[in-house]
């Protein structure tokens, strides 16, 4: 693999910022997205674009691909124990393992640096798991069972609890650490990766972030006259207040209602987007009313603006 084939698969080029890159990601996965594009080779084209954004989505990954290729971006990553950082569209913590440049150093230079009885971390695994959109939100504990390689070779099933923490977003994973292969000479476990995919809403719901979106349809006379309404949030129905004379695509902000942040704590917002929903179909005395009315605003010129 050369270093620009990642940018062409999410269409940028390779001087792309990292916003555009992350806009880039975002819209292929949500084109490709499995449960959505049914189509044969989506989940391919899904996996791809992953994989290429976990990548360009990180600076130090992504100066690494542009000098080496897909060689430098692969490297270990280990850190502090625990669940680590997450990476993927949030970003996240993760430390460089420089233990393989003895290695490096001695391919280039003849050995002299490389010890082949040296203590080895063992293989990274990668768990997927699929969460719905409001387990993504509002996080779970659950129980995922997977395979790894024993020390003396053999394989056995592993049963592990997690947290999913609350605000994860699709393409993120999680790191258990020293839960992957085991090492060689005494070094410890590989890690592994918990990789997220997040369901679409069948509420109708979007997410960017820890913000929330939701088309609201309104009718004619509400979106003129103003009035009250109940909107879905995913935290339960709350009453929103309509003004007189509501243009469609108005767009209204309920504080508190989103996701929550993955950093700082906090919770994001939900946006409301009202459209004038307009009925196709209008019984006599509904078409004669709203062609009075339409007479009443418009003057005898346009007596039947509405329907011609």
């Amino acid at each position: 693999m050369n270093n620009t084939e990642y940018y062409e698969r999410l269409g940028v080029d390779k001087n792309a910022s990292q916003d555009e890159i992350k806009k880039a990601a975002r819209k292929l996965s949500k084109k490709y997205h499995p449960d959505i594009n049914h189509e044969d080779g989506a989940e391919t084209k899904y996996k791809e674009v992953q994989e290429a954004y976990e990548t360009l989505g990180d600076e130090q990954k992504r100066a690494a691909y542009d000098q080496y290729g897909e060689a430098g971006a692969n490297g270990n990553f280990g850190g502090q124990g625990g669940f680590g950082g997450f990476n993927g569209f949030g970003g996240g913590g993760q430390y460089t393992d420089f233990s393989d440049l003895g290695d490096i150093f001695g391919q280039f230079f003849g050995g002299g640096f490389s010890d082949p009885n040296r203590p080895r971390k063992g293989q990274d695994l990668q768990y997927r798991m699929t969460l719905t959109f409001e387990e993504a939100i509002f996080g779970k504990e659950t129980t995922i069972d997977y395979t790894r390689s024993t020390a003396d070779g053999k394989t056995e099933n592993k049963e592990l609890k997690i947290t999913v923490p609350a605000g994860v977003e699709d393409g993120q994973q999680m790191r258990l650490t020293e839960q992957g292969e085991p090492g060689t000479n005494g070094g410890p476990h590989g890690d592994l990766f918990v990789a997220f995919r997040v369901q679409p809403s069948k509420d109708g719901f979007e997410r960017e972030g820890a913000n929330v979106f939701l088309e609201q349809p309104i009718t004619f006379a509400m979106a003129t006259l103003g009035g009250e309404i109940d909107v879905k949030t995913v935290h339960g129905e709350v009453k929103l207040k309509i003004p007189a004379g509501t243009q469609g695509g108005t767009r209204f902000r309920l504080r508190g209602k989103g996701a929550p942040y993955m950093r700082g704590g906090g919770m994001g917002d939900q946006f409301v987007i009202v459209y004038i929903d307009v009925p196709k179909k209008l019984g006599k005395e509904q078409k004669k009313a709203l062609e009075s009315f339409d007479e009443l605003m418009t003057g005898e010129g346009h007596k039947k603006g509405f329907f011609g």
